[in-house]
């Protein structure tokens, strides 16, 4: 009984797991420090990093009971969108393309280093 259903819903994890991966494949990531305007390409999109909204995401060194949610306010194409690391939303469509949220710098820490990164964000274009 138990091989009845192992085949198909196997089949089923791998499908998805390879349309998804094809997805991420045509992504393309960009890192914007905060404040400053990058067009990304072919999409010509251009996208601001305006802020950091809100930072609950689980310090570096600590232990957490949750991981935490970054939140911040991209202006894309001239218009303000929030998005969040762990929350939702992650991600927004403009017109033929998905954008999606990937990273947040620099990640909390417990011992706060001095060189530091600069504040930037990661995101990933993906046409739709």
């Amino acid at each position: 009984m138990l091989a009845n259903w192992f085949l198909p819903v196997s089949l089923l994890l791998s499908t998805s797991l390879t349309h998804a991966g094809a997805i991420a494949q045509n992504a393309v990531s960009y890192t914007i420090p905060l404040g400053k305007t990058i067009t990304a390409t072919p999409s010509q999109l251009t996208i601001q990093y305006r802020s950091l909204v809100a930072d609950s995401r689980c310090p570096t060194g600590a232990r957490c009971v949750w991981q935490g949610d970054a939140q911040v306010v991209l202006a894309i194409a001239g218009q303000d969108y929030t998005f969040h690391t762990t929350l939702d939303p992650q991600s927004h469509v403009i017109g033929r393309y998905r954008v999606r949220l990937t990273q947040v710098e620099p990640h909390p820490s417990i011992k706060p280093q001095p060189t530091s990164k600069p504040a930037s964000v990661t995101v990933a274009i993906e046409p739709q």
